[in-house]
């Protein structure tokens, strides 16, 4: 009923493989499946195939169709409320606590309204940022993560760490490393299924409880949609000082994980985005055209929001570049029927279920040019007039698996604040856009060896200087 890839080991298939590329090596994932051979029998094969990864059986998908609910799935490693606490990511799709969690951030930061009233604040503390990194040259990478973390710092209502803002700790010689690193060292233990990563994450409990007490004025004058302070209600604990002193490892845990995917995995869309923009000179000329002639989401006949031009390079980006590793797995719980062109087939409970999402997402059924940095892409997807940032981010969406492990039915766990990110990388490259003339250079836009997370190869450099600048600048006549 579904292709069958043997692998390379008669007895333990292609795990001794797969560990020498992806952890010895340090290749992508999907890098493996596509040498290996996998990816294209899966391609032969209606987007399905299976294979030994030692004595587990594996599913393996190549496009993002949902396949099973998500009842019947459980993370990829036992080790999750080791790496996350008490995340809500970490739960089972039936945990009683789970609901209230999420709605915890996506009553805020999934938020139509909520993000819309942001938008001046964000503006504000971009444009200080900018001031402040203007005429410097400056790696892309720190550009994207300084930024993200400094806005997410300052604007009211969501995580309000304006006492000492994210980017002192990224700087930070003790904290410095797990804070930049944190999804890079929980995804070599998911996606690379190598559990000696661990052993570096428990600095992430004195850092968020260093971080709670240095920002603890803030925190306590903060609106009531601040995260952290929902989650002190959540755990029915007041926001007291002895309430900080006293959190256990798991809650600490859990907030430094809300606190982290907050900046982190925007930061990480945002050096695509950039990356993308200014290597594509067709779209950074309409993207400056639209920030300069005041431009930016167009609110239509119907009561939503269209896209922009920017909205659709930064999803054009997020489909391309992403912020999650490049193929994810989750395991089944007991057995699943899946329907698939000539009948229906059961897996067991225990498979792993691999969803190769940097090749799902460059779906040639969906996407017109799907290996190249065009809005014509994000365009295909649109559906009608109707159509907004947020539908097209909507949970019964499958075209784009970028916010989300793999994509299951309905989505229950869709990323709960990717509106406030795509919405965010929006603002800040109108706001760079309209007043900066941006210059970069090194970029390699291919993905870097030894890191989980999609990261470029090389994200090269950015120079930024205010048009005004430019403007007052002598010329010369050349002889």
């Amino acid at each position: 009923m579904i292709a069958h890839h043997p692998g390379p080991s008669r007895l333990r298939g292609h795990e001794p493989a797969f560990h020498e590329a992806t952890v010895v090596r340090g290749e992508p994932a999907s890098h493996y499946f596509r040498t290996s051979g996998i990816s294209a029998l899966a391609e032969r094969n209606g987007g399905l195939c299976t294979f030994w990864m030692g004595q587990r059986l594996a599913l393996y998908q190549i496009t993002n169709a949902p396949l099973v609910g998500d009842e019947s799935l459980a993370p990829s490693t036992d080790a999750n409320r080791e790496l996350f606490g008490d995340f809500m990511g970490s739960m089972p799709h039936n945990h009683p606590d789970r609901p209230a969690k999420r709605a915890a951030v996506e009553r805020c930061l999934g938020n139509a309204k909520f993000v819309e009233r942001l938008e001046p604040d964000i503006r504000r503390h971009a444009a200080d940022y900018f001031r402040r990194a203007a005429r410097r040259q400056i790696p892309l990478d720190d550009f994207a993560l300084s930024l993200t973390a400094y806005v997410d710092s300052m604007i009211p209502g969501v995580l309000d760490l304006s006492q000492r803002p994210l980017p002192e700790y990224l700087e930070s010689a003790e904290y410095g490393r797990v804070v930049r690193g944190f999804f890079d060292l929980a995804s070599n233990v998911i996606s690379n299924d190598d559990p000696s990563a661990m052993r570096e994450f428990d600095v992430i409990v004195p850092f968020v409880r260093n971080l709670l007490t240095a920002n603890f004025d803030s925190l306590a004058e903060a609106p009531d949609s601040n995260m952290i302070r929902r989650y002190f209600a959540l755990w029915e604990r007041p926001f007291t000082r002895h309430g900080v002193a006293t959190l256990d490892a798991a809650r600490l845990k859990e907030l430094g994980t809300i606190i982290v995917a907050t900046y982190d995995t925007t930061a990480l869309s945002l050096t695509w985005a950039l990356g993308y923009v200014e290597s594509t000179p067709e779209v950074k000329k309409g993207l400056m055209e639209e920030a300069r002639a005041g431009g930016g989401p167009v609110r239509g006949g119907h009561g939503g929001v269209a896209p922009s031009m920017t909205d659709l390079a930064v999803l054009e980006a997020v489909r391309l570049g992403g912020s999650n590793p490049s193929a994810l797995w989750r395991r089944t719980t007991e057995p699943v029927a899946l329907r698939h062109p000539g009948g229906t087939v059961t897996i067991p409970p225990e498979t792993m279920l691999w969803l190769d999402r940097r090749q799902a997402n460059r779906d040639p059924v969906i996407f017109p040019d799907p290996c190249r940095f065009a809005l014509t892409n994000i365009e295909a997807i649109v559906q009608s007039e109707r159509e907004t940032v947020s539908s097209l981010l909507s949970r019964s969406r499958y075209e784009i698996n970028s916010f989300n492990m793999i994509n299951a039915e309905r989505n229950p766990r869709k990323c709960p604040g990717r509106l406030f990110s795509v919405r965010m990388q929006s603002l800040v490259l109108g706001e760079l856009y309209r007043h900066y003339a941006v210059a970069a250079q090194g970029i390699d836009l291919s993905l870097r060896l030894y890191s989980s997370m999609p990261r470029p190869a090389q994200p090269g450099t950015i120079t930024i200087s205010r048009n005004a600048d430019i403007q007052r600048e002598p010329t010369y006549d050349h002889v």
